[in-house]
């Protein structure tokens, strides 16, 4: 259904007074309008007093009925808002709804996974049946071989009465549908209790013998309500009983996931309204169902001052305060390990803060976000670390956040992991690293002046409108951490305000942002992003030499293949692009990575000497590609890790870095080293036509002196099954190809043939220059490599060999030397923005810059707003470039949720994004 026409009839707007192109989209049938405001009314549970239907549908009871059909029939919460309209009206209690729901699961065999997540739970409280007793009646059920009517008999399999459910004092008493049958089950107390709540109206639990509560429950003659008003403030918990299944995605659900993650102790009901531009009620209903089902309660409820109202009865029952459950004191102190051991893993902090764990007063401020996805709470509830730990786990992904009143408790289980025993290796180790390091950064953003700390799972913001999204971290935060890595199936959030310390723009965590960074560094591997349904048929030419490649589907994690799987891209590919990268010539390539901001930090302020650098840090931090990557990336004011690796090939990069794209397939011959078999290339009539030799594997081109001066300075891939070819120095041994592949079969082919050429004078002398200038000269780009493992990539600077003089190649090769940056050997593969929680290094150097650095300063955060808006701008003006030919339009005009996938094939080679020819 239109969105425009469900708010109209929100808004109660009938017929006459539609807009006229609401009445259009109607095909101005006012039946079909009723129509629609029916089946609205139906799935979004709306009373029917007060709403457009009553004008429709005159039977109310009929609605009503229609109403617990749909919901049951769509395995829906029990509608508690209409409880005094099904309950008195149709006789129809939770308990015997949610029985009929499960009755008919059994009889249709269907798994317990069926039933979406807070019906479970509620079916839970008031059935007993969790999955392992669905499990049970389910077996019961299929050798059960008497059938009622052709069916099973399920019904005398599942409970007769309620169980003894959990209820608050505060909570009010209804009388359901009492008939003159029912007074003969019930003795003169519970007739009594029934007869006040028939003439005085519904009463306060608490004013009640608890016991008679309980038993009039049980026969299904009362039933309970839980008020919320508008200034009531709540609080929850880490979750108990929640049962994680499946998401349904009714209009109910989706507002209880909604308020999940924008709920606190500080805003009341009335307020987070506003911020989510939802009616009060519908929030309200929403709250109510959290007290229900013991996921929160509520703080403005004194249970000390109310005990002198209530009856003795209550008095005598267990505490049933759910602030008393599970829940550590805010003044705990873990500064001490009571096991007084310690893990190979060390925390950059050994003490909690002071400040957000003894002032309540702080809390009610702005807080810092520390935003994760859903990996995280995988690694927690799957890696069996602490028995405590997975309750906090489900809570953080299915609240969706973990507040700073519940942090203590949850750094309690994490130090339980931290001196546990993580001899581990793999996924088990994984999952051990990750929850100790979770614990350090924790500690500290909580060393962060004035400032509390929410654990807020991005997934969970997702479920918010953009507008919405904003308006509560603008209310709630004044700063955004992200964890890193981020998955690529998550977005990132766009805010700009307040702060964000992750990434700029959620372009940032797609594939196109690889690309993005060499193309504008010139350094990274050879790649090649193919769009959805290409078919690679052969091996394509940038990866000749290669035997391991790195393949990112678009929204997965990279895998590591052997080349010769490459073909098997081909099924992914028909669902998504797929980027393929060069990734090691003998081995797996070798990777390092590098935090930042680089910037020191002085001993002063920091305890230990954990910062100091290690010399492998600063030569990668004076790597050219870091150079070139602090013009647009603002490596200071942001924090991070640069991901370096070593493909077993050296990278020079790009002398002539252009910053735009020029779609359109080039002409690969020309401008290039390599010739085809029987071609030679001319510059224009009046030049002399250079001397080209073939040879079955190899093109070797004579250049003339002056075109030695117009090297093409890019980095040349070979055409098909020709490799480049060095020029062989008088001792041959030492020497070898630039693709790291020699054959003496070939060198004897080549010998022949040269010392059977008939040649002039002028043409000889030419061609022992070219060989007297062989490490230092190129043949269009190819230079000799200084590693027996290095391939056909290598390339110098040509730009510096610009005369003949017989002197000045050893002048060039000697300063090549001295300035050569060691670095090299790596070339840039990615760059993640956020706190990283899978490498202790990395992460204790962030943590400390942040607390004692100066990142989270006011000027800091005033540059980093900017050079984020900037990054943002030129990362989409990239993706434009890479989308349209030039002449076409150039500018993303509306941007949407979803990041736009690749329109063509495109492939970094030789510093550049360009065009994929298909070969």
């Amino acid at each position: 259904m239109n969105a425009e026409i469900e708010e109209n009839i929100r808004k109660k707007i009938p017929w006459p007074q539609l807009p006229s192109h609401i009445k259009q989209i109607l095909s101005n049938s006012p039946k079909e309008y009723d129509r629609c405001v029916v089946n609205f009314s139906i799935k979004n549970q709306l009373r029917y007093r007060g709403n457009l239907v009553r004008h429709i549908f005159r039977d109310e009871k009929r609605y009503y009925e229609r109403i617990v059909a749909y919901s049951r029939e769509r395995l829906m919460l029990f509608p508690y808002h209409l409880a005094d309209m099904i309950v008195k009206g149709l006789r129809i209690t939770p308990f015997n709804y949610y029985i009929s729901v499960v009755e008919r699961l059994i009889q249709a065999e269907k798994s317990y996974d069926t039933l979406p997540n807070f019906t479970a739970a509620d079916c839970l409280r008031l059935l007993g049946i969790g999955r392992n007793e669905y499990i049970e009646l389910m077996n019961k059920s299929r050798s059960n071989k008497g059938k009622l009517f052709g069916r099973k008999n399920v019904r005398v399999l599942l409970p007769m009465v309620p169980c003894d459910i959990y209820m608050q004092p505060w909570w009010r008493v209804e009388v359901g549908l009492v008939l003159e049958d029912d007074i003969k089950m019930v003795n003169e107390e519970e007739l009594s209790i029934i007869d006040k709540l028939i003439d005085l109206g519904s009463q306060n639990a608490g004013n009640l013998p608890y016991s008679i509560v309980i038993s009039l429950y049980k026969k299904g003659l009362i039933y309970l309500d839980v008020p919320i008003t508008a200034a009531d403030m709540v609080q929850v918990p880490p979750l108990q009983g929640f049962v994680m299944n499946r998401i349904l995605g009714d209009y109910f659900e989706t507002l209880l996931y909604k308020i999940f993650v924008s709920i606190d102790e500080h805003t009341t009901v009335g307020e987070l309204a506003g911020v989510l531009q939802v009616d009060t009620e519908l929030v309200k209903q929403a709250v109510s169902l959290y007290c229900r089902l013991k996921f929160a309660h509520k703080l403005n409820f004194d249970p000390e001052q109310e005990k002198i109202q209530w009856h003795s009865s209550w008095l005598n029952i267990p505490s049933q305060d759910p602030r008393n459950v599970d829940i550590t004191p805010l003044t705990l102190n873990l500064s001490t390990n009571p096991l007084n051991t310690s893990s190979d893993i060390q925390s950059p902090q050994s003490e909690l803060p002071d400040s957000p764990a003894s002032s309540t007063l702080q809390r009610r401020g702005q807080r810092v976000a520390f935003l994760f996805d859903s990996t995280l709470t995988a690694y927690l509830m799957m890696g069996n670390l602490s028995p405590g730990l997975k309750k906090h786990a489900v809570t953080m992904f299915e609240v969706g956040k973990l507040c700073d009143e519940s942090l203590d408790s949850f750094m309690t289980e994490l130090e339980k992991v931290s001196v546990l025993d993580a001899e581990g290796e793999g996924e088990a180790r994984r999952f051990f690293d990750h929850a100790v390091i979770l614990r350090s950064t924790v500690m500290a953003l909580r060393k962060l002046p004035s400032a509390g700390l929410d654990l807020v799972r991005l997934e969970s913001l997702h479920s918010l409108d953009e507008a919405t999204c904003l308006r509560l971290l603008q209310k709630k935060y004044k700063l955004l951490v992200s964890m890193a890595p981020l998955s690529r199936e998550v977005r990132p959030v766009t805010s700009l305000l307040p702060p964000h310390l992750g990434p700029a723009v959620p372009e940032v965590n797609t594939l196109w942002f690889k690309l993005f960074l060499y193309h504008v560094t010139g350094y990274g591997p050879p790649s090649l992003l193919l769009v959805k349904g290409t078919t690679v048929n052969q091996l394509p030419r940038i990866f000749l030499g290669f035997t391991r490649l790195l393949v990112h589907s678009w929204l997965h994690e990279p895998a590591v293949i052997p080349i010769a799987n490459i073909l098997y891209v081909n099924a992914t590919l028909q669902f998504s692009p797929v980027l393929i990268q060069a990734y090691g010539v003998h081995q797996p390539a070798q990777t390092h990575i590098i935090p930042f901001p680089f910037k020191p930090i002085t001993p002063s302020k920091v305890k230990d000497n954990r910062l100091k650098e290690q010399p492998t840090d600063v030569s990668f931090r004076e790597h050219r590609a870091v150079k070139y990557l602090q013009e647009i990336v603002d490596l200071e004011h942001n924090c991070g890790y640069l991901t370096f690796g070593n493909i077993g090939v050296l990278d020079f990069g790009c002398p002539n870095r252009e910053m735009q794209v020029r779609l359109g397939r080039n002409n690969r011959t020309a401008g290039t080293g390599f010739v085809k078999p029987g071609k030679a290339k001319t510059e224009n009539n009046n030049q002399t036509e250079p001397l080209t030799i073939t040879n079955e594997n190899f093109t070797f081109q004579q250049s003339t002196p002056e075109k030695s001066n117009n090297l093409d300075t890019k980095l040349q891939s070979p055409l098909e099954s020709h490799f480049a070819v060095t020029p062989v120095s008088n001792n041959s041994q030492s020497s070898s190809p630039a693709n790291g592949f020699t054959s003496q079969e070939g060198s004897n082919l080549l010998q022949e043939e040269l010392d059977h050429l008939v040649i002039s004078e002028e043409v000889k002398e030419n061609m022992n220059l070219e060989l007297t200038l062989k490490s230092s000269i190129s043949i269009d780009g190819l230079v000799s490599p200084l590693d027996e493992n290095i391939s056909m990539f290598v390339r110098d600077k040509p730009s510096e060999i610009i005369q003949n003089d017989a002197n000045e190649p050893k002048k060039i090769e000697e300063e090549s030397e001295t300035e050569q940056n060691p670095a090299e050997v790596w070339t840039l593969l990615d760059c993640h923005f956020g706190i990283p929680l899978f490498d202790v290094n990395a992460n204790t150097k962030i943590c400390d810059t942040l607390v004692y650095g100066g990142l989270v300063e006011a000027n800091s955060f005033e540059h980093l707003v900017e050079s984020s808006r900037k990054l943002g701008s030129s990362l989409l003006d990239f993706i434009s470039q890479c989308q349209y030919y030039p002449g076409e339009h150039m500018e993303i005009l509306k941007r949407g949720r979803l990041v736009p996938l690749p329109k063509h094939n495109l492939v970094f080679d030789n510093g550049r994004v360009s065009e994929w020819s298909g070969k």
